[in-house]
Formats: structure tokens, C-alpha cells, sequence
């Protein structure tokens, strides 16, 4: 895969230049007149791209926070997180590996490519290298203000230059990824050749344009209830501009391989520890439906054969006292080394369609339609080929879309939360938006917060402390409760 060559070659590099780093003439015979001296775009997008993901799915921001928090998974041991007492170091290590790891990376990319583009135009089209970068960094800053609310944007990434950012309210952040995304496909030259590096698409532009108008699908609908009119017409452009990720085909994922350091986080953390089984809520709700998405998502408990969930939010002397023999675990595909990092999927796009149609807007298919595609969609990426199966499933009255219980954000909302497993964050912000119930209480009580789910994460001790200044003055900033700008219901 071109990851490992290029991890390898990074490695040779470097043990080369440790071998003739004595050299008095180093700087004369390691100048290549024909390549940029700076580290080549390619190694800075795949490490990009690798970094993002691998922080999205990591055993503390990603298992301890996004999963709990969504209660797609309970804790076998150590279960003050799943009441929402979560370590202040891992909102740290989070913001800080965020900006000054994938974003810096993806902007000295387009730095790069927009100060110096004669030097850099063999790594890709710059403009599709910019592009790319830009949609990758958009994809981020909406990761991050969904989790916190307001933060560094128009002033962030300046180094040294600028070590005190300030915070731009949740309204100007998402005005900004909406321009970004618009900027990022205008620019693109999709008769170019792709960036180098690129582990998601392999450097097909088409398939970023994609991306970039399902992301601006997602952005549009989240920001739905607080800007109405820019939602919808921006919503509606993605939809109309009929290049969107349709087809499971055209998933946007990040491929982990089978070995370290290049499986999947999960996968790494699961060889040493099993701190976490499935949640009562999600087991629960799944055999309500008899979905077949069960056995992917969980295997059976030990003990008795059957699905069986950790209740969710015990404290740690109650989780303590249930074996993980008696519980169900993590289904096999999920602990699997190359489980694949989602960036974004085809079932989302059209739940965010169907969303849409709902709301009036100018749609591709109907509400219905959308909702049906994105559920088999779903099935069929978790490996359920079975068309009998999936269509018996939508048959059932609490699932077809004319008789399942509630309003359409319940319908809607529900299903969607089930599609986006392992898929934390984006399961967290639905169900904010959606206010689609189901998520339950901690069963031994919150140890923070009014007992609620999370409204918002708090921001970083670092950031309090190291610019406390702009933290302080950060427009809407709050705490566990109180609701995020596009929070409005």
C-alpha cells in the first residue's frame, strides 16, 4: 500500500541523514536543485489524514468520550467517563494534537502551494493539493466545535506569530466551513492530477468533489435550526450539484492495515486492555428491531449465548461486579486491526437528503426513499448483502418510514444514530440536534453535570490557563449544559 512505501521511505530518510549528518559538505551534496529543500506535501497529507483518525478513534478522545457519550458502548472497568466525569488530559492531548498536528500540517500544505507553486507542482495540482487540505481541515474544525463550541479559527495556525488566538463564536465558525468547502470545490481542477499522499482517495479529485459537497450537505443541516435560510440554500446546492457520496463505493474512509503502527487504534488498545463492552441502550434498542446489524456490531455474551448489554453509567464497584463473560463485547469486525476510519459515508448523506426533503427543501428522491437507501446502504456496508433480510427489516412497523413511532426527526434520527456507530462524535451531535430520546440516564448518576446527556465538552485546562484571555471572552462558551449555538430545541 502506498502508505507503508512511504512510511518506509520517511524511515530511510531519516537514516540516511543521521549517516551523513558529519559530513563538512552535507548541505552541498544533499541539495536536489530540482526539489523543494522543505518535507514534500505528500508526507504531510497522509500523516494528516492518519492523525485525524487516529485521534477520532483512540481509547480516550475517541472510546472513553465520543462512544460512551453516544452510549454506543459501556465500561467493563474504570466507568467514571461513561458518567461524565471525563480526564481534563484528554481534552489537552486532544486540542493541542488537533491544531498543532493534522491542521498545521494540512496549512503549511496550502501555504506551500499558494507562496511557492512552481516548487511544489510536482506533489499534485496545486490547487487540488489546497483543496484537499482545505476540505480536511474544514472536516476538523467542525469535529471540534461540535464537541466545544466556540474556538480558534479566523486567528489559529499562526505559530509563533500569533500564540493567543482568539475564539470565533459557533455561528462564525460554520459560516467559515460553509466558504471553505465553496472555496475548496471551486478551486479544484479536476483535470489535474490529485495530491500525492492521499490514503483516502488515491488522488481521484472527483471523488473529493464528493466529499466536499456531502460535507457541505452535513454542515447545512446541522446549522439547520439556528440559520435556516443559509442552511437551506446551501443544502440545496450540494444536493442539486449531483456529485455527492451516493454508493458505498464512494465512501470516504482512512484504510488501517494489519499491523502496527497501522491498524487501527481500537485494534492496538484491545491487545492489552477490555475496557469497554456494549451498552444496554444500544443492545437493547437493536433487539427491539431485530437488527441484523447485532452480530456485527456485538458478539454474544459467554455466559449465556445471548446479546446481553452493560448497563450503562454504573459506578466503578457496580462495574466491577459484572464478569465481561456475562456481558456482550465488541463484535470481532470492530476490534478487527483494519477497521477502517470513517471520514464520511454514503448512509449519512442520505439521511441528511431525507432530512431535507422533510423540511421542504428541494430533495433528490423523497423523505422516505433517502431513509430506505440510507438504512440498506448502512446494512450493506457492515456486510449484510442479504436483500431479503434488509427489505423484511423496513417491513416492520417501528422501522417503515409511514408507521415508525414519532415525528420525522425521531424516524430519522434514530436509525441514524444506529448507522452511525463507530462513528462517536457524529452519534453524539445527532442526538443533540435530533432530540431523538432513546439515550438513558447513568444508571448510578451523573458525576457531573445535571445528569443529562452533555450538551458540549468543557474546554481544555490548557487553554484556560495558557490563553485565558480569549478563552474567557469566547463567545457562547459554557459548560456541560448549556447548548451549542445549533442546539436551538
Amino acid at each position: 500500500m502506498k502508505m507503508n512505501k512511504q512510511i518506509f521511505f520517511l524511515v530511510g530518510l531519516i537514516g540516511a541523514l543521521a549517516f551523513t549528518g558529519c559530513r563538512k559538505d552535507f548541505e552541498e551534496i544533499n541539495t536536489n536543485p530540482n526539489e523543494p529543500t522543505a518535507v514534500a506535501p505528500g508526507f504531510l497529507l497522509t500523516n494528516a489524514q492518519k492523525s485525524i483518525m487516529d485521534r477520532v478513534y483512540n481509547s480516550f478522545w475517541g472510546s472513553r468520550r465520543a462512544m460512551q457519550t453516544s452510549q454506543y458502548w459501556s465500561s467493563n472497568q474504570y466507568s467514571n467517563e461513561s458518567r461524565y466525569q471525563y480526564r481534563e488530559t484528554t481534552a489537552n492531548g486532544a486540542w493541542a494534537s488537533f491544531y498543532a498536528g493534522p491542521l498545521q500540517d494540512l496549512q503549511t500544505i496550502i501555504d506551500l502551494n499558494t507562496d511557492s507553486p512552481d516548487d511544489y507542482a510536482g506533489y499534485g495540482d496545486n490547487a487540488n493539493q489546497i483543496a484537499v487540505a482545505q476540505l480536511l481541515q474544514a472536516w476538523t474544525y467542525q469535529h471540534l466545535t461540535d464537541a466545544f463550541g466556540a474556538i480558534p479559527m479566523s486567528e489559529a495556525l499562526q505559530g509563533g506569530d500569533n500564540t493567543t488566538p482568539t475564539y470565533d463564536s459557533q455561528e462564525a465558525v460554520y459560516n467559515s466551513l460553509l466558504s471553505s468547502i465553496d472555496g475548496a470545490l471551486s478551486g479544484m481542477n479536476l483535470s489535474g492530477a490529485g495530491p500525492q499522499g492521499d490514503q483516502v482517495y488515491g488522488g481521484d479529485m472527483a471523488m473529493w468533489a464528493k466529499f466536499g459537497n456531502s460535507l457541505k450537505l452535513r454542515v447545512a443541516m446541522r446549522m439547520a435550526d439556528a440559520s435556516p435560510a443559509t442552511a437551506q440554500a446551501a443544502a440545496e446546492a450540494a444536493l442539486a450539484s449531483g456529485t455527492l457520496i451516493a454508493g458505498n463505493a464512494d465512501n470516504a474512509l482512512f484504510s488501517y492495515l494489519s499491523g502496527a503502527p497501522n491498524n487501527n487504534p481500537i485494534n492496538e488498545d484491545a491487545k492489552t486492555r477490555n475496557d469497554f463492552a456494549a451498552s444496554n441502550t444500544m443492545v437493547d434498542y437493536l433487539a427491539s428491531l431485530n437488527d441484523p446489524r447485532m452480530g456485527v456490531y456485538y458478539s454474544t455474551s459467554v455466559a449465556s449465548g445471548e446479546y446481553v448489554g452493560e448497563v450503562y453509567g454504573l459506578d466503578e464497584a457496580n462495574a466491577a461486579l459484572t464478569p465481561d463473560d456475562a456481558v456482550s463485547q465488541r463484535g470481532a469486525a470492530i476490534l478487527a486491526a483494519d477497521l477502517p476510519g470513517i471520514y464520511f459515508d454514503a448512509a449519512q448523506t442520505h439521511f441528511l437528503a431525507a432530512e431535507a426533503a422533510e423540511r421542504g427543501w428541494t430533495s433528490i428522491l423523497s423523505a422516505e426513499e433517502h431513509y430506505n437507501t440510507a438504512i440498506s446502504l448502512n446494512m450493506n456496508f457492515w456486510g449484510i448483502s442479504d436483500d431479503a433480510a434488509i427489505a423484511a427489516y423496513l417491513a416492520q412497523d417501528a422501522v417503515a418510514y409511514g408507521t415508525a413511532e414519532g415525528a420525522w426527526n425521531e424516524k430519522i434520527g434514530r436509525q441514524k444514530w444506529v448507522a452511525l456507530y463507530m462513528q462517536g462524535y457524529e452519534g453524539w451531535a445527532e442526538y443533540r440536534r435530533l432530540d431523538f430520546g432513546l439515550l438513558q440516564p447513568c444508571a448510578d448518576g451523573a458525576l457531573q453535570g445535571d445528569g443529562s446527556v452533555p450538551a458540549r465538552f468543557e474546554y481544555p485546562i490548557d487553554e484556560q490557563t495558557l490563553n485565558n484571555e480569549a478563552w474567557a471572552s469566547a463567545p457562547g462558551a459554557g459548560s456541560w449544559n448549556d447548548k451549542l449555538w445549533w442546539d436551538v430545541n
